[in-house]
């Protein structure tokens, strides 16, 4: 039996669109059944005239005077989280999911830079230092009013001041992050299909 082309089109679609369904749930569950972690946020540019307003995410970590960056190499794309206070911060990073499970409770696939603190000189004060992590999610899609309120709470933030805003993401059993939403001043934007 051969059909005619109109039919074939529908089928196709139709296919396609069941296959679009089946991932949108799949996503959906694996991001309730994940583990929620919130990670501090710092200043960055939130939107692009081209691709509509966005967040853009940039998750950076204090690192206080004298303390020390966390060991890095290229082989390590994994890291490993632990529970500070009401969020979580960078334990350190590992060659596996093993590895990175010995470090901190929370395994997650990415990588961190670190810029280190500098140290008191005479009369000028030591700065702090930074980490920036990469955990594969860079946006948070958001209306323009929403982008721009969030863009001036972020660079209203003051270095060594406790973080106003931070990514909430969901961290799967196989270590991925997929982002859940952001905590802005204590509010939390959910991502929603909507």
């Amino acid at each position: 039996m051969k059909l005619e082309p109109a039919p074939r089109i529908l089928i196709v679609a139709g296919l396609c669109v069941l296959g679009l369904i089946a991932l949108v749930v799949n996503e959906g569950l694996a991001r309730a059944a994940g583990v929620e972690v919130r990670l501090p946020m710092a200043a960055y540019d939130p939107r692009s005239l081209l691709s509509g307003d966005y967040v853009t995410l940039s998750i950076r970590e204090p690192l206080a005077v004298g303390e020390p960056c966390p060991v890095t190499d290229d082989s390590r794309d994994w890291l490993a989280l632990t529970p500070t206070g009401d969020h979580h911060t960078l334990a350190g990073s590992a060659p596996s999911l093993e590895e990175a499970l010995q470090v901190g409770p929370i395994p997650v696939k990415g990588t961190f830079t670190c810029n280190a603190p500098s140290p008191a000189d005479g009369a000028t004060p030591g700065q702090p230092g930074l980490i920036a992590m990469d955990v594969g999610i860079s946006r948070f899609h958001i209306n323009h009013a929403e982008a721009r309120r969030i863009e001036q709470i972020l660079r209203d933030q003051q270095v060594g001041e406790e973080p106003s805003v931070y990514a909430i993401l969901s961290i799967a059993h196989d270590g991925r992050a997929r982002l859940k939403g952001l905590l802005v001043d204590g509010e939390r934007l959910e991502l929603n299909w909507d």
